[in-house]
Order: C-alpha cells, then sequence, then structure tokens
C-alpha cells in the first residue's frame, strides 16, 4: 500500500512537470531517487528531454527574447546573517508553492537539496567572514518546491550592510529566463524596480541568427559572468573583451544579443542599475556611493540613466522604500 502511495505520488510529479513545461516554463526538473523501476528511468527521461529541449530553444534562436521572453527576477529573498529569511518577494510563493507563514522566519536551506545546503553553507560562511561592506557572488541553487519539484537557478548572493538597522543582510536574487505572460507587480501605485532586465525595442529588421556551438555559448556565457562580477569597471571594447573570452567581435556581438536579447552595452547598463536598485531599497549607502560601486562616472549621471529607465529618480526611489519600511 505505502508502494502504491509512493508510485502515485511520482507520477503526480511527472504530470505536474509536463503541466509547467506546457505552460512555457522551462524553470524545474524532477528529483532522482535511488530506486531501479520504470518510473525511475522515465523520471530521467523526462529531466533529460526537458534540459535539451530548453538549451534548444533558447539557444538556437527559437525562442524571441525581446517580444516571448523575457530575463525575469523569479526570486528575491533578504536574509539575516544566521541565515533566516526575514523578506522575499511574492513571486516565490508563485515558484516553490509554499504560503507566508512557511517562509518568513524559517532558515533558507530549509528549501534546498541537500547538495545545495552544503554549497550553500559554504557560501554563507564566506559572505558572514568577509571584511568588505558590499560583497557579492555568483553560485547555482536547487530548490524543492511544496510539489517535491527541483528548481535549479542560478542565483546572485549579496552581502550588504544595513546601516538603518545596524545589521548586516544577505539578499539572494534568481533571474530566469521565462514566458512574458507572467507580469511583474509594482512595488507601490507604478513605483518599483521593473522585473524585466532590459527589455530589447521592437526591431522591424530581421535579427541576425547565428548557429551557436555549445562551446561558442559557453564563452559568451563567460563575458556574461565577467560582466556582472566587474559592474563597477570600465568594459573592454568588445573586440579586447571577445579574444579575452577565445572568440570573435562578430560572434559576442550578434550571439550575445542572440542569447539574452539585448547588446552587450545595454546589459551592462541594465545590469548596473539592477544593482543599484537593490542598494537603494535595501541599504542607506548614499546616492552617490551606489553610482560610484556600480560603475556610473558621477552621480548626476547616474540619476540621468535611472531615471531614463525606470521613470523616477533615485532619491525618489529611497523616498518610497523608506516610508514602506514604516
Amino acid at each position: 500500500m505505502n508502494e502504491d502511495k509512493t508510485n502515485k505520488e511520482r507520477i503526480e510529479q511527472i504530470h505536474t512537470m509536463l503541466m509547467e513545461f506546457a505552460s512555457g516554463n522551462f524553470a524545474y526538473k524532477l528529483e532522482r531517487s535511488n530506486l531501479d523501476d520504470d518510473i525511475e528511468a522515465l523520471t530521467a527521461l523526462v529531466n533529460m528531454t526537458f534540459e535539451e529541449i530548453k538549451d534548444s530553444f533558447l539557444h538556437q534562436g527559437y525562442a524571441n527574447q525581446s517580444e516571448t521572453y523575457k530575463h525575469l527576477i523569479q526570486m528575491f529573498f533578504v536574509l539575516d546573517v544566521e541565515g533566516t529569511i526575514v523578506a522575499f518577494n511574492s513571486r516565490i510563493k508563485q515558484m516553490l508553492f509554499f504560503d507566508d507563514n512557511e517562509l518568513q522566519g524559517n532558515p533558507f536551506s530549509t528549501f534546498l537539496t541537500q547538495n545545495s545546503k552544503l554549497a550553500w553553507n559554504d557560501l554563507k560562511s564566506k559572505l558572514v567572514s568577509t571584511n568588505l561592506d558590499a560583497y557579492e557572488e555568483f553560485i547555482m541553487l536547487s530548490f524543492k518546491t511544496k510539489q517535491n519539484l527541483i528548481l535549479t537557478t542560478n542565483c546572485l548572493a549579496s552581502l550588504f550592510n544595513d546601516r538603518t538597522n545596524k545589521s548586516e543582510r544577505i539578499v539572494i536574487t534568481s533571474i530566469e529566463i521565462i514566458k512574458n505572460r507572467i507580469e511583474r507587480e509594482n512595488l507601490n501605485s507604478g513605483m518599483g524596480i521593473s522585473e524585466t532586465a532590459g527589455e530589447a525595442p521592437n526591431n522591424s529588421k530581421k535579427n541576425k541568427q547565428l548557429n551557436l556551438s555549445f562551446s561558442d555559448i559557453r564563452k559568451i556565457r563567460n563575458v556574461h559572468n565577467h560582466i556582472v562580477n566587474n559592474l563597477d569597471k570600465q568594459l573592454s571594447p568588445l573586440i579586447e573583451l571577445a579574444h579575452t573570452f577565445g572568440t570573435n567581435e562578430y560572434k559576442l556581438k550578434y550571439g550575445f544579443k542572440q542569447l539574452y536579447g539585448q547588446t552587450v552595452f545595454r546589459f551592462l547598463i541594465d545590469e548596473r542599475l539592477r544593482k543599484a536598485s537593490i542598494l537603494i531599497q535595501h541599504t542607506d549607502t548614499s546616492i552617490k556611493e551606489v553610482a560610484h560601486v556600480t560603475g556610473f562616472v558621477s552621480a548626476p549621471h547616474f540619476s540621468k540613466v535611472f531615471k531614463e529607465k525606470y521613470g523616477f529618480t533615485p532619491r525618489d526611489l529611497r523616498k518610497q522604500s523608506n516610508r514602506n519600511l514604516k
């Protein structure tokens, strides 16, 4: 009887996975077990097939990211230095299917797979032991949903000194490509940071499509990670950047836009603004210092670019965030 119940639950998980995929969500995969039966073989086949379809669909040009798919902030956790969840965005409940009371005040590691718990604990120790006021690092984490699906996503773990509360905070940001039918929610009456990262403008010209190999994709992803980890530094010319990472300017220029839906320079600006928005909303770092650590040449230039993208100034966002905390 127990075996029948377990098998039924495993079949239901496969069904849930298929329904998520049918709706255009490529984020999930099924947890593997040590069992050696037909259901486990099906689980392995489903995971493998979905990974291949996802890579083909997103990286070989079948997904028009400037129209149908976008980079969205899926999950946003704020933790104390012990790793306890103190705040989170509403989309987490949609992704992990847990209620507010199941998330708030619980250890972040509770929602990770065993391997990810070990990786997270190592990174957490590194984060809290650093002497820097602001430190961040990428980490691949696998979350377990309430329905026992596995959500694996690349996360940016950041340490910030929250001078308002005189404490340090860890921020976990997960960004994923998902279907544009999911729209962002405004923070307060239209004011807030858009969760879409750099929507590309409509262009009547046919986009250049490259037949990128897995090696090409890996090199372009390395450029992407280099940019994200060096937002405060001046970006090298494309030809130099391409040669540094073992590709050519043409593949970097058009391959990057094919993968990420925007040019290298536009991506750099959007990532700088994204990081700046997090610092403004969750720390009391001065606007001038935020501009400096995110690579802008001056505070006035930063404010101008920020307003052009979001429709309000950094100071407006800081005031709104402070009001929301009261």
